[in-house]
């Protein structure tokens, strides 16, 4: 049996979620009760950013979404949910596409600072339950046509935990969601692809207006948590997760294949060169990154000298990846040169979940909002 709680990126490390029935009945009215503006949202939690035009978009707790230039130029979008929102990706037509917890997923129009909801955790529920009474009744079809009593006996272990499954995911419709989605990202042409908690895989063909569950195109048995999806310049897709679990795909997410990961514990984020796609950083637990320079064949693993975790990360033009994480923590390093690696902190010791470069300076997204860097010339 799983824990009932979630230790997942970025907010999840700031605190453990228990997902009791009191929770999630509070979590269901927040997925009705629109964001409140205010003065400090942009000094509120949040967790993650994309670039949008001249500014920056942030995303975090109690359903904030904010545009941000600066700290005295930045304004609150209108968001139509209170939870947190836990990642934000803009489309090529300027749409723009949010992901947060209960299931959660958003959708903005181009040039519009309104949200409105396109997915909750309840259609996530009834495409898990849809899923697994598929793999049940197969199952059963299974059963009648074998023969061998050890075999016999594994697959019936098998059914019944596909049974208490289908049993827990009908509770949760009634006691409301409660698997978050913790990242998205979207191709070329669009198709999105959305993770989560319990291994929760989501994709998209009409940019963000309808969902498809697809975890079982992962070989994640145990539903481990899905914490990071990216993608390429040149459309390849990388997933990593908890238990040290990364899958690739270069045919725009119809196959993925699992990576073989140097470390196994949990990994929050991926990021990949924009100038070189075959240049990877992964990063998770207490310090713990990874580096491939071959598109995720082989990898090179290093544990730095701090038990802080590594939340999240972003490569600058120049080709030298950035990575924050608790206690204020900043890394930089040249990927084909671990030698380059040099550690920093942050005055203010926050937590830092998210990282993008401007200028000469980093902007940082975590615990105490949204705050600066000036990086040495």
């Amino acid at each position: 049996m799983r824990p009932s709680y979630i230790a997942l990126s970025v907010i999840n490390l700031f605190f453990l979620a228990q997902l009791n029935l009191a929770e999630a009945k509070t979590s269901l009215d927040l997925l009705e009760l629109p964001a409140k503006q205010s003065a400090l949202a942009s000094k509120s939690v949040l967790m993650a950013m994309t670039p949008n035009n001249n500014a920056i978009l942030a995303v975090g707790e109690r359903g904030h979404i904010i545009n941000w230039k600066s700290q005295s130029d930045w304004q609150q979008q209108q968001s139509p949910v209170s939870v947190s929102i836990t990642n934000i990706r803009v489309l090529s037509n300027g749409s723009k596409i949010a992901v947060g917890h209960d299931g959660v997923i958003l959708k903005s129009a181009p040039e519009s600072n309104t949200w409105h909801k396109v997915f909750t955790g309840a259609e996530l529920t009834k495409l898990k339950i849809a899923q697994v009474k598929a793999q049940h009744k197969a199952l059963q079809l299974v059963i009648t046509n074998t023969q061998d009593e050890d075999e016999l006996d594994e697959l019936t272990y098998q059914l019944e935990d596909l049974a208490f499954a289908i049993e827990d995911n009908q509770l949760e419709l009634i006691s409301g969601p409660n698997k978050p989605l913790l990242s998205v990202t979207s191709t070329a042409n669009d198709t999105l692809f959305a993770t989560g908690a319990y291994g929760s895989f989501l994709t998209s063909n009409d940019q963000g207006e309808t969902w498809s569950l697809i975890s079982k195109r992962l070989d994640n048995p145990d539903s481990f948590h899905l914490n990071s999806v990216i993608t390429t310049p040149d459309d390849q897709l990388y997933i990593v997760g908890e238990n040290g679990m990364g899958f690739h795909s270069d045919n725009q997410g119809e196959t993925w294949s699992s990576m073989a990961l140097p470390y196994s514990g949990s990994l929050f984020g991926i990021i990949a060169n924009p100038t070189n796609s075959a240049q990877l950083v992964a990063f998770g637990l207490q310090g713990n990154l990874m580096v491939s320079l071959d598109g995720g064949a082989h990898w090179q693993h290093k544990k730095l000298p701090t038990s802080a975790s590594l939340l999240g990360g972003t490569f600058s033009k120049q080709g030298k990846a950035y990575l924050v994480g608790h206690g204020g923590l900043i890394v930089d390093l040249l990927p084909e040169d671990l030698s380059t690696l040099t550690i920093n902190k942050h005055p203010s010791g926050a937590a830092l979940s998210s990282v993008l470069v401007q200028e000469n300076s980093l902007v940082l997204a975590g615990q105490f909002g949204i705050l600066t860097w000036l990086l040495k010339q």
